[in-house]
């Protein structure tokens, strides 16, 4: 193999998941002062910078990982394993011994409509800002919340299938 394997689209994917991580964790200069990261505000800034002269800056795997601890959610982790043509799911699904009621319906739709209008008025001039994209990820990962508990609910309280277990 002649090259890096890795794409330039899978590259920026991976400074975009430091940014989304960033942008979920709040402060840059409070995570650098409550040491949560062991790298400074530059190297952040640089590590999701879109610019050519940091092109080739990204945050180290023991960085990305506290910068996803801090952001509630495997952000990285998802960019890499999409990067090669993974998904990442937890290893715990969600229990819920709740059940499916017209209010939790409600919500996943309405978690699904901000997204949406999120999306459609990010994309309305035909093309999506670094903040605009944030503000959809940020929606996006609400409803994958809401879905992943939806299904938990529909399986833990599902009645069992006619003629199973006669």
């Amino acid at each position: 193999m002649i090259g890096r394997p890795s794409t330039l689209q899978m590259r920026n994917a991976l400074k975009f998941a430091t940014r989304s991580a960033l942008f979920a964790a709040g402060d840059a200069a409070a995570l650098v002062r409550d040491k949560i990261v062991r790298v400074g505000e530059t190297a952040l800034s640089y590590c999701h910078s879109a610019k050519e002269e940091h092109a080739d800056r990204f945050v180290a795997l023991d960085t990305a990982l506290d910068l996803d601890f801090a952001a509630g959610e495997p952000i990285h982790a998802r960019a890499l394993a999409g990067a090669q043509n993974y998904r990442l799911e937890p290893m715990d699904a969600p229990i819920s011994d709740l059940p499916v009621c017209d209010r939790t319906i409600a919500r996943l739709g309405r978690a699904v409509s901000e997204a949406e209008a999120c999306l459609y008025q990010a994309n309305d001039d035909g093309e999506i800002s670094a903040t605009e994209a944030l503000t959809a990820d940020a929606l996006l990962a609400v409803v994958e919340r809401k879905v992943a508990d939806m299904r938990a609910r529909l399986m833990r309280n599902a009645l069992p299938a006619k003629g199973a277990g006669e």
